[in-house]
């Protein structure tokens, strides 16, 4: 497939221009999510709490499979692989989305699907966290839990987050 060229070719830039130092003070998360796990994105703005961002700067882009399965009100938050051309070229939406300079990508995916993995590799960001079983140039933190375990995923974060970043006071 064509598109997977060009995540290789895009994994390999990104990955080469990612080796500025981290900001120190946490600003804003984004967070890619994959509807198969069934998981709310309402968990994620826990991290705004957490962490004294505003809600708005916890961004959750969620990949449904089809157009079909999307449920969600707020589907301008929400892609599927109807977005990403075999070129590699993404909607308004997702390029939104990559464009976003963001401190922190939250990888919450455990499919190694070239529609998740490429938003990832195309997503501006500092420091990017994940799971195992993905591609780890994904990746700069790679935590293990089962993903169905969301506030154990969570807390790992902070932990992480609280020894990268200075929470804003």
């Amino acid at each position: 497939m064509l598109l997977n060229r060009v995540y290789k070719n895009t994994i390999k830039s990104s990955t080469q221009s990612r080796k500025q130092s981290a900001p120190k003070v946490l600003r804003n998360i984004s967070v890619i999510l994959d509807s198969r796990l069934g998981i709310d994105k309402i968990h994620f703005k826990k991290l705004a709490d957490v962490f004294n961002l505003p809600n708005k700067n916890v961004k959750v882009l969620t990949f449904y499979q089809s157009s079909n399965e999307i449920h969600d009100l707020s589907i301008n938050s929400s892609y599927t692989q109807q977005d990403i051309s075999n070129w590699g070229l993404l909607n308004g939406l997702l390029n939104d989305f990559c464009s976003i300079n963001s401190d922190v990508l939250i990888n919450f995916y455990e499919q190694d699907d070239i529609n998740l993995k490429y938003v990832s590799a195309k997503t501006n960001r500092k420091i990017s966290i994940g799971f195992n079983s993905v591609d780890h140039s994904l990746n700069d933190l790679i935590i293990e839990v089962d993903a169905q375990n969301i506030e154990v995923f969570l807390n790992e974060c902070i932990k992480y987050l609280n020894v990268f970043f200075i929470s804003k006071k």
